[in-house]
């Protein structure tokens, strides 16, 4: 039945997804979807099965993966109502990004009961499943999947001295084979090639309840005893697996953000899970790519911090003055309103991309404004009049300013447009050069010199003790010390 429901939905896929973007896909039933790691992994059940579509690269298409998932997903949803689906993103870079999770949203439900943990992953469902933007809501631990349960007799297998480890490790041989619990290699003594033997019970003897309890044990005598004298076999269902995080048993409920930015959802998020009444000794948690946001932002605008800081402290040195490094520095923010309309033009989040775009954005400014600020400080230093000196500066500087920041734009156009493979990771970081850039230079120009001229008739600076201390701008001026008694 499954394989039928997989071989339609395959077809689906082809007709629904245009040939020039499609390149292959490939379906796995009752095994996890893990690579190659999945061949070494236990089965999930018949029930259950994985469809990866591999597209085209993305030069070759117009659309990203993100795009052709958004446009599937109600598609095949629709035809196959009797289905749960769960749409992953692929990619290493996802993989890394969300702290090994396949998905950007991942919340994650610390408790020990399994009842109880059933009720609330049922509550955190309905409230992920209500928050707008929000869809592939999966949970990570799969039930009712069946199971053996052994319940050594403790006593019996102690007299036999037998431990539950041997029990454990006896069963997993005779159903598994020795590979998990004693691998054997042979060497061949001709050609020195080496093999993996791997041996269990043929399928005839492990296919009832009946059969595994004539597995046979060996005392500490070397005796064999069948496992149903010292163990009792029931048939039960649980988990496929329990994943634990922090030494604590934790469910993940993880979702795919499709409408909506990362922020906005985990806000939401938070504020219906705070309203939850929890069980004693549960606790809920936002992980995956929410959590990584937050702890790179929180690094992200201490580096800018820090930069500012630093880029000012360099300047206060070189000029030998406080107010000279405040007036370039306070032509840095204003890229920032460029930088949020170009985010807001190209619909581009807030990203850590984009943080690293607006540092870079504050260098070229100060470089920007030290040209101007250090000629106009040489022309005063000549004699200069303020106004004629402030206006000869910024007329004289303009063709450097412009051709530092034309040539940033223009190379980083490119990238901002997002051409070539990775870049729609790579263009927020340049539209926020580019877009900051733009502003700013045009801003620097009128506003250091007016920003200058300010300051300089509030806090007028000693001309004549500038004069004396500092090398004349003019290649056959000489410098004289005046002696007064």
């Amino acid at each position: 039945r499954t394989e039928q429901q997989v071989t339609e939905i395959e077809r689906v896929l082809r007709t629904v997804i245009p040939s020039n973007e499609l390149e292959t896909i490939v379906s796995s039933t009752g095994i996890l979807s893990q690579g190659r790691a999945s061949l070494f992994n236990p089965n999930t059940g018949p029930h259950t099965s994985s469809i990866q579509v591999y597209l085209v690269s993305p030069e070759k298409r117009t659309r990203s993966q993100v795009d052709i998932m958004n446009d599937v997903r109600p598609k095949i949803v629709k035809l196959f109502p009797g289905v749960s689906m769960y749409f992953d993103p692929g990619g290493i870079v996802k993989r890394v990004t969300s702290f090994g999770s396949q998905k950007a949203v991942d919340v994650e439900i610390y408790g020990y009961d399994f009842d109880k943990a059933r009720e609330v992953i049922a509550q955190v469902k309905e409230i992920m499943e209500q928050t707008p933007g929000l869809a592939d809501i999966e949970p990570s631990r799969e039930e009712n999947y069946p199971e053996i349960n052994v319940t050594v007799d403790r006593e019996k297998a102690a007299l036999l001295g037998i431990s539950e480890a041997d029990v454990a490790s006896t069963v997993l041989f005779s159903l598994n084979g020795n590979g998990q619990t004693d691998p054997i290699i042979y060497t061949d003594p001709h050609n020195g090639n080496e093999y993996f033997i791997n041996a269990w019970l043929a399928e005839e003897h492990r296919s009832s309840l009946t059969d595994l309890e004539h597995i046979l044990l060996t005392t500490k005598t070397g005796e064999p005893v069948l496992l149903k004298n010292v163990a009792s076999l029931k048939l039960n269902a649980g988990p496929v697996k329990i994943d634990r995080k922090y030494f604590q048993r934790v469910i993940h409920l993880t979702a795919n953000p499709t409408t909506r930015t990362l922020g906005e959802i985990a806000s939401d998020l938070e504020s219906a899970f705070s309203e939850l009444q929890l069980p004693a000794g549960f606790s809920i948690r936002l992980a995956g790519q929410i959590q990584q946001q937050r702890e790179t932002f929180q690094g992200m605008q201490f580096a800018i911090v820090l930069s500012l800081l630093l880029v000012y402290m360099v300047m206060a040195t070189q000029f030998k003055s406080l107010i000279d490094p405040f007036i370039i520095m306070f032509a840095v923010p204003m890229g920032l309103p460029g930088v949020i309309l170009i985010l807001f033009l190209t619909d581009t989040t807030l990203s850590t991309a984009s943080l690293m775009g607006i540092i870079m954005m504050f260098g070229i400014v100060v470089s920007n404004g030290v040209l101007l600020v250090d000629y106009t400080n040489v022309l005063r230093r000549r004699g200069t009049l303020l106004q004629n000196a402030v206006v000869t500066a910024a007329r004289t500087r303009l063709r450097p300013i412009l051709m530092t920041s034309l040539a940033t734009i223009f190379g980083l156009l490119p990238m901002a447009i997002g051409l070539g493979t990775g870049g729609e990771t790579n263009a927020p970081l340049a539209r926020a050069v580019v877009g900051g850039l733009t502003v700013s230079t045009l801003l620097t120009v009128f506003l250091i010199p007016t920003l200058y001229m300010i300051l300089e008739e509030w806090v007028p600076r000693d001309q004549e003790e500038e004069r004396h201390h500092s090398t004349p701008a003019t290649p056959n001026a000489v410098t004289t010390t005046e002696w007064r008694p």
